[in-house]
């Protein structure tokens, strides 16, 4: 507990909870996105040590992750899509995407389907919810062990 900021709750417990709001390869990825809409794949922005294919290579390069460079010599639009496939890959689960693709303005192409949802049937004094999905191959075979889902009787 540090007295220096203190949090009243009923549990008689404070502190902080350290958050982290900026991972580097998101900062990296917002670099190479910028610096490649402003000045291309290749070229140094004035003040810059980085281009922003260097930026996306560095992101590549973790040893965690240790995936292959970006080619030399990608178009604007190239290392556009690059930048797209970047982002969508590292920052998945991390709530960017909806934002991403807003700012991009490729909805119509990526959320271009209808949202599915629950088929609420009334059966006597309960409710049957059976799940807005493709049940082509699940529905044919019945046997299979985890479909007891498919009709929930509440």
């Amino acid at each position: 507990m540090n007295n220096a900021y203190p949090l009243q709750n009923p549990w008689g417990n404070a502190g902080f909870q350290p958050w982290i709001y900026f991972r580097y390869a998101e900062i990296l990825l917002n670099y190479a996105e910028a610096a490649n809409e402003a000045y291309g794949p290749d070229a140094v922005p004035a003040g810059s040590t980085m281009w922003a294919r260097q930026a996306i290579n560095m992101v590549k390069a973790r040893p965690d992750v240790n995936m292959p460079a970006l080619a030399v010599g990608l178009t604007q639009a190239q290392m556009r899509d690059a930048v797209l496939y970047e982002r969508r890959v590292e920052l998945a689960f991390e709530e960017h995407r909806f934002y991403d693709v807003r700012r991009w303005r490729i909805a119509d192409v990526t959320e271009n389907k209808p949202a599915g949802g629950m088929i609420i049937t009334k059966t006597g004094t309960g409710f049957t919810y059976t799940p807005k999905v493709a049940l082509d191959g699940v529905s044919l075979k019945p046997n299979i062990i985890g479909c007891q889902y498919l009709e929930q009787k509440f």
